[in-house]
């Protein structure tokens, strides 16, 4: 139970502090000009490594800066491994694995669909 706990909060430590270092514009990459927010940090076992789970609000159609917010993400995480490592004081700081969690984009795509649907049903009952 003690080890589970320090994974936890080890994980929501580095999710809090690489949330911070995008939100502070830590992380110098043209391609990092959408919205990226950080949903979630799984830590395994060993603390070796860990999957860094984001979301991008992309208001393109194309959803070309995914591909480039991932690159940019996974290019950059060694020196955001050795930052959070520094400011968590940790003596070995996990591999981080940028992952795109779909669940923001997936909710805006179902309320884009909703709306639209409402107002092709209120555009026939006008009709």
């Amino acid at each position: 139970m003690k080890s589970y706990e320090r994974r936890e909060k080890v994980a929501r430590a580095i999710k809090r502090e690489v949330a911070s270092l995008i939100q502070q514009g830590a992380i110098k990459d043209d391609r990092l000009d959408q919205f990226v927010s950080i949903v979630d940090v799984d830590l395994n076992p060993s603390l070796s490594s860990a999957k860094v789970f984001y979301s991008v609000m992309d208001s393109s159609d194309e959803g070309l800066g995914h591909v480039g917010t991932q690159a940019a993400l996974n290019e950059s995480a060694g020196s955001i491994r050795g930052v959070v490592a520094r400011k968590l004081n940790l003596k070995y700081a996990p591999k981080l694995i940028f992952v795109e969690a779909a669940s923001l984009s997936k909710a805006v795509e179902m309320v884009d669909l909703i709306d639209r649907t409402v107002a092709e049903d209120e555009s026939h009952h006008e009709g």
